[in-house]
């Protein structure tokens, strides 16, 4: 939204762990329980492989995974998806509200959901685009950094990063990893079904 942009027109899994560190070390905080939601989760990942050290726990909903390979062809597709989607502005990309949630979601959820896309700004977006097509933050590499408590919450219906391919791939490696799939909800559980993420996040963390 109205965050400053990047230098760098292609920043990477480092780029993004250090521009955390750099906010946590403005606010004057070492360590910290860490929260994610998807493009969040792959940033709290990119954070995790660097300075895991400053992690206490890490809690992340509608996870995504760093890719292990992909072509040059694939990631170009990719791009040119993500960039169609938000070529006619704003006001159109709200419009994809429903491809984030559940079926049947409730009025008030889709226009919440689509105020917040409305708002997206398009060079951010695509930087988080980005960032899902570049190496550094496999499963493998992630889990060896991870020397800490981590919970990841998934909707069933996420059809963005489907359980299956994303957090159902990294709760297998990470030790100390547990996963919740909450039936109703799709890629935002904590929009969604907020009263069962909260109790989830304070069992957690406390």
């Amino acid at each position: 939204m109205l965050s400053d942009p990047f230098k760098t027109d292609n920043p990477t899994c480092e780029t993004y762990a250090n521009a955390l560190k750099d906010f946590l070390t403005a606010l004057k905080l070492d360590r910290v329980n860490l929260v994610g939601n998807s493009f969040g989760s792959r940033v709290a990942q990119c954070f995790s492989i660097y300075f895991s050290g400053r992690i206490i726990k890490l809690a992340m909903t509608g996870t995504g995974i760093g890719p292990r390979s992909m072509t040059e062809e694939k990631r170009n597709k990719v791009i040119a998806t993500r960039e169609a989607q938000i070529a006619k502005g704003g006001y159109a990309f709200g419009m994809r509200a429903h491809d984030l949630l559940a079926a049947h979601p409730s009025a008030q959820t889709v226009e919440l959901v689509t105020n917040v896309l409305r708002a997206t700004n398009p060079r951010g977006f695509m930087d988080g685009v980005k960032l899902s097509l570049v190496g550094g933050y496999s499963p493998e590499e992630v889990a060896g950094k991870m020397n800490f408590p981590v919970l990841m919450i998934s909707g069933r219906e996420d059809h963005v990063n489907p359980v299956e391919e994303n957090a159902g791939i990294l709760v297998k490696v990470v030790p100390q990893g547990k996963l919740e799939i909450l039936d109703g909800a799709g890629h935002l559980p904590e929009v969604e079904l907020p009263e069962k993420v909260n109790k989830l996040l304070r069992d957690f963390f406390s």
